[in-house]
């Protein structure tokens, strides 16, 4: 069932990702990096105010509602959403006052906040209950209206980088009106104050928690434009949202499996067996992503000059290495550290992880963006998500401890190692030709570590396909 849910997920999260790989792609060549600056500076604050104003919604009712008891978050959860709505001119106020020069991003920025916060209340529904179909189908008709809408608002109207946060707001409320009714199928109980409170207990801390890893998404992004500009901005944000799109959604679609099934087995069968499901889930995140980090660090000088404007290339072949490997971190800390803390409802642990990471951010940021420029803030984040990593495994032992077995690492390093060396050999010697010069890297190393992944039984590979094979 695991496998199942994993690869719904994996294809919603693939889906979504391609769109917004399409439109890095498009948009990069079609805007100049001080337009594309804007729209990163403006996902980033919708990200920080979504986060403030309605993470606690979203933890509470994945918290809760995966439990499969008698609880139903979902009245309670929307009409206390609906009173935060009110609070949207404020919000607009507030932000408008904080950033400096925020007139062409601040009101789409909120727009997006808003629709974002209520999206993601609908999904942790979807989440919580199981319904995979529908989270699929939502996911994928959201990332494509992103994309229709975007390139009808900067083709048609020119809007640049404000249409393109617009678009993105305007695809989130198109999807909730297609599927939030789905949310509300009977039974469903009436709005109850008691579980208000017991989901602001639990969520407000998540909240906080939460808050800080946002603020620690988007840090380097403030402080380039601080030192360097928007239009440096645009250049950093487009390689980070190449990466993003590339490494993030398989590491979701897992973590969207792991999660409501690690509370349930918890709540029903004890600890062995959540470490177990754990451990299980853990060797599959690194059986998918590592060669995809590894692999596109080794393309990356090709694939930029493929995929992206030409304004954008020559930064994001130096970034991407570095860039690809905090993600794999990030990933490790979002998808399996995390899970702890949520098993043991501590999220004051994972907000002291995030101000370890937050902490080291800063430091290397100040230290190395000023010597370094774009680089330096790459490897600033680089070390900062390998601190947090190690940090939070260390933390989950005040909360649900983390399982650890170093034979999966060993297997899938080997196989990531077996992978390079070829995939290595064939990126050094070009033809000429762009399109076959990073198709013929990429399928040798999809190839060879197809192979060192069935040989050495990577997450169960080669098991589960014999018994398929097997002739009942």
């Amino acid at each position: 069932m695991m496998f199942r849910q994993i690869s719904t997920y994996m294809i919603a999260n693939a889906v979504s990702a391609l769109f917004g790989f399409v439109s890095v792609v498009l948009f990069t060549r079609m805007l100049s990096p001080h337009e594309y600056g804007i729209y990163v500076v403006g996902t980033g604050v919708a990200g920080v105010i979504s986060t403030l104003l309605f993470g606690w919604i979203k933890f509470s009712v994945l918290r809760f509602d995966s439990e499969g008891g008698t609880k139903d978050v979902r009245t309670t959860a929307l009409c206390t959403y609906a009173g935060l709505m009110l609070l949207s001119p404020l919000v607009i106020v507030v932000t408008w006052l904080i950033a400096e020069d925020s007139s062409t991003y601040v009101v789409p920025a909120v727009f997006v906040a808003f629709m974002v916060g209520l999206f993601e209340f609908v999904q942790e529904v979807f989440r919580s209950r199981q319904q995979t179909g529908a989270y699929m189908w939502s996911v994928i008709l959201r990332a494509v209206l992103t994309l229709v809408f975007s390139a009808g608002l900067v083709m048609v109207f020119g809007m640049g980088g404000q249409g393109l946060l617009v678009s993105v707001g305007c695809s989130y409320l198109v999807t909730l009106l297609v599927y939030a009714p789905g949310v509300w199928r009977r039974p469903r109980h009436s709005f109850d104050a008691g579980l208000l409170k017991d989901m602001l207990r639990f969520g407000l801390p998540m909240t906080a928690s939460s808050f800080i890893f946002v603020l620690h998404t988007v840090l380097d992004r403030i402080i380039i434009v601080a030192y360097i500009g928007e239009t440096a901005a645009g250049v950093y944000g487009a390689a980070a949202d190449l990466v993003r799109q590339i490494i993030l959604f398989p590491g979701v679609a897992i973590g969207s499996a792991t999660i409501p099934v690690a509370i349930r087995l918890l709540a029903n069968d004890g600890h062995k067996a959540t470490n177990r499901h754990l451990m299980e889930t853990a060797e599959v995140l690194l059986t998918v992503l590592m060669p995809m980090v590894v692999g596109l660090a080794l393309v990356a000088p090709g694939f930029a000059s493929l995929i992206l404007g030409a304004e954008f290339r020559d930064a994001a072949a130096t970034l991407i290495p570095i860039l690809v490997f905090a993600w794999l971190f990030r990933s490790i800390s979002y998808q399996f550290v995390h899970v702890s803390f949520q098993l043991a409802k501590k999220p004051g642990l994972m907000g002291a992880q995030g101000l370890i990471i937050l902490a080291i951010n800063i430091i290397g940021m100040l230290v190395l963006v000023p010597r370094f420029q774009l680089v330096g803030a790459a490897w600033a984040l680089l070390i900062a998500e390998i601190g947090g990593a190690i940090a939070g495994y260390f933390l989950s032992y005040r909360a649900h401890r983390l399982p650890f077995e170093l034979r999966p690492i060993l297997k899938v390093s080997l196989a990531t190692a077996t992978m390079a060396m070829p995939t290595f050999f064939v990126a050094r010697h070009p033809t000429g030709n762009a399109v076959l010069d990073l198709c013929a890297p990429i399928v040798t190393g999809v190839v060879v570590y197809t192979v060192a992944a069935f040989l050495l039984n990577l997450a169960g590979v080669r098991v589960a396909l014999m018994r398929r094979m097997r002739p009942v």
